[in-house]
């Protein structure tokens, strides 16, 4: 179109969005990322090479219309330009400082031999445009490009400020605009630093482990895919996912949108099944809500993990994905100097000798009701349901829980569409627990969500008073309780790197993650204390406080058997993790101490279960199984202040009826 035509149309350059990713802090060896991208998600850890929201500036020339969004510390969003003439232009000045105490240099911009590219409905738009557009990138005074020498680029010192630079033209000399909207991409550029100084006088980086694909989720029986929709800020529906996964529309673990799946009830299941996906399911509609943890294999360097520096701010945990093929690994999980190498796989991911392409995990502590105590797979569970917003069950013996999961599958399984021979739904394990809360942990978890910072990496605590599931208090486990409990889908932006209220209190960060694993109820796994003298699972405390199932127990300094009436066996081995704990000759208790975790497995430390590895990270409680509080529990109540989170590890009588009438439990669900 020619410059006097009476049309006027706007060219709009889509919006660029500025993150620090990838930063990284072990030790001797830093690195980090500074991300510039149109759509891209990404993750931040832990060394301050940040944005600076002091002195951000914004210019323009001609008709432009420029706008800068938020800065938050680490993230600029919502930076954009639209143009009407020739000679529009937009600029973009962002300080950038390293706020850490190790000198930090550019390496590297990765973007740079990325072309512009357009979306236009005709060639003689993108005509138009070729060569009339461009874009121009600085760090510093310095122009990135494919030309630019990194060697020559200064080193930017501990509390040194330098700039990033963008600007965007069209050409003043253009003698035509395009005749619809254009999209331009092709502006991600991604700003790559590394330390100068090691611990040995040398420069060095940690070696990265190749990314690596999580296996798809594996559906039981009538599971239905989902993902959320969000209609206003504290609200939304949760619609049917396309199992295929296309365009990422049900899950993307590398921006922490785990897999979510339902089941629903038997009157509305046979029409969801055969509904498109984008089909809403009403949350009246759901029985249970589950999220896919892949199979996968970590390795921790030193003691708080990748870039922590205490146990109050512990750093990542490294995390690659295993394929069905992969064969476990068996390594110490710890770092070789700064190789990430001695990976391995949890052993949630082998059930009962069979491997597993991962876990679901209930989304939420058990809720709903049940008329009696379950003593075998037939109990009546009709209304034992697994949702948000509803008081969790709780004051039941272990062996209950654990028989209601069964029965949810074994008698029951036409109420949730559960499968009967494939798969095998219990409750949950001490290793399951560890399986969720370790990937939490990595990149692909909260702590790699960079819509939090620092100690708000921690998973936020649920302080309902009133058992609710999957609320929030808005703030990691602490003393005090907040204005109000945040219900699960309430996204309010609390602000200061603290991200959405109600999500902040999932695994993830986002809707997508597990709730409830920092406060609510203790959750009570099954992991159980070793009789001293033939290591078989003991029952419980006495004979009042116990799980219900045949065993041992310590009563007034004796050990006498107990047996339920009716009797009631320990399931198969495969149902539980057995730990084997010093005590005096005599099989006296010493102290519940998560130190006697370290050679509890099989003389071993009980790796990927969130125990010694992991002891005390955030602040969390670091207690273990005795002889005289036998049964594992987890995650902490409302009302325990900082010491609840999901590293918190506790004891418990494996009886929830008396004492311990504050706990619930977790089911998780296999799929081969």
């Amino acid at each position: 179109m020619v410059m006097n035509s009476r049309k006027q149309k706007y060219m709009i350059i889509g919006a660029l969005c500025l993150v620090v990713i990838g930063l990284s802090i072990g030790y001797a060896v830093l690195s980090a990322n500074l991300k510039i991208g149109g759509t891209a998600t990404v993750q931040q850890e832990k060394w301050s090479v940040i944005f600076v929201s002091e002195n951000t500036t914004t210019s323009k020339t001609g008709k432009a219309t420029c706008k800068i969004g938020k800065v938050t510390g680490t993230s600029v969003t919502g930076l954009s330009a639209s143009f009407k003439v020739p000679g529009d232009s937009c600029t973009f000045t962002i300080p950038v400082e390293n706020a850490g105490t190790i000198a930090a240099k550019l390496t590297n911009v990765d973007g740079i031999n990325t072309p512009l590219s357009y979306t236009v409905k005709s060639p003689e738009d993108e005509e138009i445009l070729r060569g009339n557009v461009t874009y121009e990138v600085y760090y510093g005074d310095t122009q990135i490009n494919t030309e630019t020498t990194f060697e020559n680029i200064d080193i930017l010192d501990s509390k040194e400020k330098t700039t990033v630079t963008l600007k965007v033209a069209f050409n003043s000399e253009a003698t035509s605009i395009p005749n619809d909207t254009v999209t331009i991409k092709g502006l991600d550029r991604t700003f790559i630093f590394e330390n100068i100084v090691s611990g040995d006088g040398s420069s060095g980086t940690v070696t990265p482990v190749v990314e690596t694909k999580p296996n798809a989720p594996v559906l039981n029986g009538d599971m239905i895919p989902v993902y959320y929709e969000a209609t206003s800020t504290e609200g939304g529906v949760w619609k049917k996912a396309d199992s295929s996964n296309k365009d990422n529309s049900w899950y993307d673990y590398d921006h922490q949108k785990w897999a979510n799946a339902v089941t629903v009830t038997s009157d509305v299941r046979n029409n969801l099944i055969q509904a498109e996906p984008g089909a809403e399911i009403d949350i009246k509609d759901i029985n249970t809500m589950w999220v896919w943890i892949p199979r996968y294999s970590y390795t921790i360097q030193g003691i708080y993990g990748r870039g922590g520096t205490s146990a109050e701010l512990p750093g990542a945990i490294d995390i690659k994905f295993l394929s069905k093929t992969d064969s476990a690994e068996n390594g110490t999980a710890n770092y070789t100097g700064n190789e990430q190498k001695n990976w391995r796989t949890p052993d949630a991911f082998n059930f009962g000798g069979t491997t597993q392409d991962g876990i679901w995990v209930g989304k939420f502590e058990i809720t709903g009701s049940l008329e009696n105590n379950c003593i075998d797979s037939s109990c009546n569970v009709s209304n034992v349901t697994i949702k948000p917003g509803l008081t969790s069950l709780r004051s039941q013996k272990n062996s209950s829980f654990f028989y209601a999961a069964r029965s949810m599958q074994k008698t029951y399984y036409s109420t949730y569409g559960f499968n009967t021979d494939k798969g095998d739904l219990h409750m949950m394990k001490n290793d399951e627990w560890g399986a969720a809360a370790y990937l939490s942990q990595s990149k692909y978890g909260k702590h790699g969500n960079p819509d939090y910072f620092g100690k708000y990496e921690e998973v936020y605590q649920n302080k309902s008073s009133e058992y609710i599931t999957g609320n929030s208090n808005g703030t990691p486990s602490q003393n005090d309780y907040a204005s109000k409990q945040y219900a699960y889908n309430d996204m309010t932006d609390l602000g200061d790197g603290k991200g959405q209220a109600g999500p902040g209190a999932s695994t993830t960060g986002n809707i997508y993650g597990i709730y409830d694993m920092s406060g609510c109820s203790w959750e009570s796994v099954m992991g159980v204390l070793a009789y001293y003298q033939d290591d078989s699972p003991m029952s419980g405390n006495s004979t009042i406080l116990n799980s219900g199932f045949t065993g041992k127990v310590l009563e007034n300094e004796d050990y006498i058997d107990f047996i339920n009436d009716p009797s009631i066996s320990f399931p198969n081995s495969k149902y539980y993790n057995l730990y084997k704990v010093a005590t005096t000759k005599e099989g006296m208790p010493l102290k519940s101490d998560l130190k006697n975790s370290e050679k509890a497995c099989n003389g071993e430390v009980c790796y990927g279960q969130a125990l010694s590895e992991t002891a005390g990270w955030y602040g969390d409680y670091a207690g273990f199984v005795y002889p005289k509080d036998t049964w594992s529990s987890r995650g902490g109540s409302y009302s325990k202040l900082i010491i609840a989170g999901v590293f918190s590890s506790h004891t418990n009588s494996g009886d929830s009826t008396g004492i311990d009438s504050s706990t619930s439990t977790r089911f998780v669900l296999t799929p081969q």
